[in-house]
């Protein structure tokens, strides 16, 4: 029998964002008394509701709209923890990462790509039809469909996905930011999710096996971020963000 994941949904809450202010007296009395938050923490309440996030797409919008956004990443965090869904998946994994899959978090040699994929084979499970995830990095053809030849690394956050996207220079050298939200439909392609413990455990990801099959859906540029080439000498650039639609099975 296959394993499958459950579906995890890390907006059915949505991300609300607020202005904050210093509250009021009877504010402040009544965080005291009626919701049993103590005085030293009564510093600052919501004040005007400025956006909600309810959905992926909307997610990664903002991510590109804004370059950055702690909040929603906590959110992300929170959504997580209280998922039972999230947390029967973390169960049908090993109680640690393979040895292989821990290389590969921390390097990207294809000897770790070839280790890492019989790993994620071995111990992988199929992630739930309508899954949503996030993808940083560039579309790596002209084509609206390829299959993957290592392992494909996706997260929950798409905060997350948009730092990988930048990271060693990538966006600066392809000239564009690609924050691909990824839906897995019919999926065919086992995943790993890994611990969110340790040093990389930051990155809520999950990472697919080579041979899954990618199909770009949509791409629309959402504006312009300023990014550098990560190299000493800090080079720096503006360069068009786009976010591209992507189904996997």
């Amino acid at each position: 029998m296959k394993r499958k994941a459950g579906l995890i949904e890390a907006f059915a809450q949505p991300y609300e964002v607020w202005t904050r202010r210093r509250p009021s007296k009877e504010e402040a009395m009544d965080l005291v008394k009626n919701k049993g938050v103590p005085i030293n923490q009564v510093t600052e309440v919501n004040d005007e509701l400025v956006a909600v996030v309810e959905t992926p797409i909307q997610a990664a919008t903002r991510m590109l709209e804004k370059g950055a956004d702690t909040g929603l990443e906590h959110h992300v965090d929170r959504a997580l923890d209280s998922s039972t869904e999230y947390q029967a998946l973390r169960n049908l994994m090993p109680a640690d990462d393979p040895d292989a899959l821990g290389s590969y978090q921390g390097s990207f040699t294809e000897r770790d790509w070839i280790t890492a994929d019989e790993a994620i084979k071995a111990n992988g499970v199929e992630m739930a039809d309508g899954q949503f995830l996030f993808h940083g990095g560039v579309w790596s053809n002209d084509n609206h469909t390829f299959t993957t030849t290592r392992p494909f690394s996706t997260s929950f956050c798409p905060q997350v996905a948009l730092r990988n996207a930048e990271w060693g220079g990538k966006a600066y050298n392809s000239g564009r930011v690609e924050l691909m939200v990824v839906r897995v439909t019919q999926p065919q392609t086992k995943a790993y999710a890994y611990s969110r413990e340790g040093e990389h455990g930051h990155e809520k990801e999950v990472v697919f096996a080579s041979g899954a099959k990618l199909r770009r859906v949509s791409e629309v540029q959402v504006g312009e971020m300023c990014i550098s080439d990560y190299t000493m000498a800090n080079n720096k650039k503006v360069v068009p963000t786009y976010l591209v639609e992507v189904e996997l099975s």
